[in-house]
């Protein structure tokens, strides 16, 4: 399920999506929220794969306005840095990225393309 105004992974936090503010029911959907954000932002992520760096992404490090945020997938499961609930994480992301889009004009552009709210 994905948002039908952003198109972003479904990521309900108070009942609107986490990217865009868009209105949003139902559960998170984690499935391709790393590839996304590398999507989306590519000049800040740093990603490991699997084996030969190749496959899924295994692992995404973004250091932003001085904020390192780390997810991982192990045993099937996001485990992120800060340690926090999904939905909180990626909004702490996107006020980061507001904050450091507001001096990088590539940065602010990519996320405007996105479709995401500035916080």
């Amino acid at each position: 399920m994905s948002c039908s105004v952003c198109s972003a992974p479904a990521l309900p936090l108070e009942g609107a999506c986490v990217f865009c503010h868009a209105p949003i029911s139902g559960d998170e959907d984690t499935t391709e929220l790393l590839n996304y954000l590398v999507e989306r932002i590519p000049a800040a992520a740093k990603v490991k794969r699997g084996h030969l760096n190749r496959g899924p992404i295994t692992e995404l490090v973004l250091d932003i306005a001085g904020r390192s945020f780390r997810a991982r997938v192990k045993n099937e499961q996001l485990e992120l840095l800060p340690p926090v609930r999904l939905s909180a994480w990626v909004d702490l992301l996107l006020i980061k990225l507001s904050d450091a889009a507001a001096v990088d004009p590539d940065l602010r552009r990519a996320v405007l393309r996105s479709g995401w709210a500035l916080r």
